[in-house]
């Protein structure tokens, strides 16, 4: 299968289809270079379970090919709305965002409405929408919306330290200084039973929100209380001060301490740690597309990614081309290799794609910003904490704030 002259087939028209796919989902949903792998993957595996491998050796070539493989040859195959949906990501990675929303368009029209599938194919393709918005160079453009949420119940907050989603149009805020966890929709919101003093949070696989706080790990809404331990600097130690985590796909949360300068991954729910490589202080952790960690150091002005295994794959800062970094206060993650810094002292959101070649070079490149209003209606003096939901739409929460704001 030639990946090259597949897409000289499909690449006419695509102008128009991705047009046709935005006006679709107005209406449907409101560096490091790691090194190829040295062998391609087993020729007796399927061509699904090929791409995969192929994809986690960073060689998006062979992954490519293979899924359009399986995609012409076995177009109805069991596994072709995950191949499909993987293409989508894969082709999003490596710039080409009209092929990419043409695939999420065949995987809408190809599902039942109910099919989870269907839904993160608009979730992809409504991210990837943002981002042809701005292709003409108008900056402005990828966040056309700034407003207030009307979340009824979600009250002034006090030190908003992490927004997680739970999925599209759901998320968690930790409020910090209140010592509360609040579960919201665009219109309503409703205290979470947390642990005291909770300092951390993130939303599990199966779509269990864990707080961490005083007393330790605990999963809302269920009494067991784990705590994180291991073996850290030669020493046995209780985690007591995490001040941020995310969860893999499989469950395992990378952790950051206030008395490790590192990363840790633990087990849950036995609460095992070790160390995960990546040494620094270091202060928020995200998880995204791929596995892949975000990891922003202390002083704000510097990320690293790592891979699924969490291996260096690229870092930048306090430059990310023309757009500077001074001091980051929060990141967030979409569900497709985007990446927004919220920016304390320049009271901006800047947005920041990762972009690969197919034989696997990994690089950040700013795609937009949005400065937060100061004065007027929607003004928001002190952005605080910035959350992505898988669709790319954005909230943002202020210390001392009367209101949570949303980008969109």
């Amino acid at each position: 299968m030639n990946t090259r002259r597949f897409r000289r087939h499909v690449g006419v028209g695509l102008t128009v289809a991705a047009s046709l796919w935005l006006a679709g989902m107005a209406l449907d949903a409101q560096a490091p270079a790691r090194p190829a792998a040295a062998a391609s993957p087993a020729a007796g595996d399927s061509l699904l379970s090929q791409a995969i491998q192929a994809e986690s050796d960073f060689r998006f070539d062979i992954a490519m090919d293979r899924l359009y493989g399986l995609l012409l040859e076995q177009p109805g195959a069991p596994d072709a709305p995950a191949a499909r949906l993987r293409l989508a990501k894969l082709l999003a990675l490596t710039g080409d965002w009209p092929a990419a929303i043409l695939e999420c368009q065949l995987l809408r029209d190809e599902s039942p409405a109910e099919s989870p599938q269907r839904s993160q194919a608009i979730e992809i393709a409504t991210a990837l929408a943002r981002r042809l918005r701005v292709t003409g160079g108008i900056e402005s453009a990828y966040f056309p919306t700034f407003e207030p949420l009307p979340a009824k119940g979600l009250p002034a907050t006090d030190e908003p330290r992490s927004i997680v989603f739970e999925g599209e149009g759901r998320f968690v805020l930790l409020d910090e200084g209140a010592g509360r966890v609040f579960r919201a929709t665009a219109d309503a919101a409703t205290s979470a039973a947390a642990p005291q003093d909770p300092t951390a949070v993130t939303v599990m696989p199966d779509g269990s929100v864990l707080v961490f706080g005083k007393t330790g790990l605990t999963a809302v809404g269920t009494p067991q209380t784990v705590q994180l331990s291991g073996t850290f600097g030669g020493k046995a130690r209780q985690l007591k001060k995490v001040r941020s985590m995310a969860a893999l796909s499989n469950g395992d949360l990378l952790v950051i301490d206030k008395d490790y300068d590192g990363l840790i991954r633990c087990q849950y729910p036995s609460g095992t740690c070790a160390v995960a490589g990546s040494v620094g202080k270091q202060r928020v952790v995200k998880v995204g597309a791929s596995d892949w960690c975000y990891l922003l150091d202390d002083r704000g002005q510097a990320l690293r990614v790592l891979d699924a295994s969490q291996k260096l794959i690229a870092s930048f800062g306090p430059s990310i081309g023309a757009a500077r970094l001074e001091r980051v206060e929060d990141i967030a993650v979409d569900g497709v290799h985007g990446l927004y810094l919220l920016d304390r002292d320049l009271k901006r959101v800047t947005v920041v794609t990762m972009r690969a070649t197919l034989d696997g070079k990994v690089s950040g490149t700013a795609v937009g910003s949005f400065l937060v209003p100061q004065d007027g209606p929607s003004a928001l003096k002190n952005p605080w904490s910035v959350g992505a939901s898988p669709g790319g739409s954005v909230v943002l929460a202020g210390k001392g704030a009367a209101r949570v704001m949303r980008l969109r």
